[in-house]
C-alpha cells in the first residue's frame, strides 16, 4: 500500500474513533435520560433499542441540562475523552510511520556497490576496459556503452586504466596519444 492508501487510513480511524466516541457518549445519555420525547424522534431501532441521533441529544439536552446536569456533564467528558484517545491513536500512527524501516535518502542514496551488484552489473567479467580493482578481482567494462575516465593530472589514468586495457584488448584498437606517453610506456615494456 502508498503512503498515501496508509495517511488515508489513518484518517479514517482517527475520524471513526471520534464519531464513536461522540455516538456512545450520545447514547449513553439518552439511556440515562430513559431516551425522553425531548430528545427527539430516533434515528432507528434494533431490537427495541433507539438509536439517538446527537444533534437530537443535545437540542433535547438543552432543556433538561439543569434537570440532570451530571448526566450531561459525564457525557461531555466522555465526548471529549474521545477526541483525546483520537489526537493520541493520530500522534502514534504518525510516529509509527516515521519509524518505518526503509533506507533514508534525504541527502541522497549514494554508497559503494557490493560485490553482489558488481557482479548483476557484469563489470567483474575477463575481458573489456579496466576500471579498477576490488579485493577480489578486477573491475572491467565489456559493453557497447562509453566509458569516460576523467581525474586530474598524474593521478595514474593511464597507468591504471588504459595501459592495462591495451595489453589485454582482443581487438583492434586505435589509440590518440597526444603527449606520446602510452608510446613511451609501451616501448619500456617490449
Amino acid at each position: 500500500m502508498g503512503s498515501s492508501g496508509v495517511l488515508l487510513g489513518q484518517i479514517l480511524l482517527v475520524a471513526s474513533i471520534m464519531l464513536l466516541g461522540f455516538w456512545f457518549s450520545t447514547q449513553w445519555a439518552a439511556a440515562q435520560l430513559g431516551y425522553q420525547i425531548r430528545l427527539g424522534v430516533p434515528w432507528f431501532e434494533l431490537r427495541a433499542f433507539p438509536f439517538i441521533t446527537h444533534g437530537g441529544c443535545s437540542n433535547g439536552g438543552s432543556s433538561t441540562t439543569h434537570y440532570e446536569p451530571v448526566v450531561f456533564q459525564r457525557a461531555g467528558v466522555m465526548a471529549a475523552s474521545s477526541g483525546i484517545v483520537a489526537t493520541l491513536c493520530a500522534v502514534a500512527c504518525s510516529v509509527t510511520r516515521s519509524r518505518q524501516t526503509r533506507p533514508v535518502t534525504t541527502f541522497g542514496s549514494a554508497r559503494w556497490a557490493t560485490y553482489q551488484e558488481l557482479t548483476a552489473a557484469g563489470l567483474t567479467r575477463h575481458a573489456g576496459v579496466f576500471l579498477g580493482r576490488t579485493t577480489r578481482k578486477y573491475l572491467r567494462h565489456d559493453g557497447p556503452e562509453h566509458v569516460m575516465a576523467f581525474a586530474p593530472t598524474r593521478s595514474g589514468k593511464g597507468v591504471g586504466l588504459v595501459v592495462p586495457t591495451l595489453l589485454t584488448w582482443p581487438h583492434s584498437v586505435v589509440v590518440h596519444d597526444i603527449k606520446g606517453e602510452k608510446l613511451a610506456d609501451h616501448s619500456r615494456l617490449a
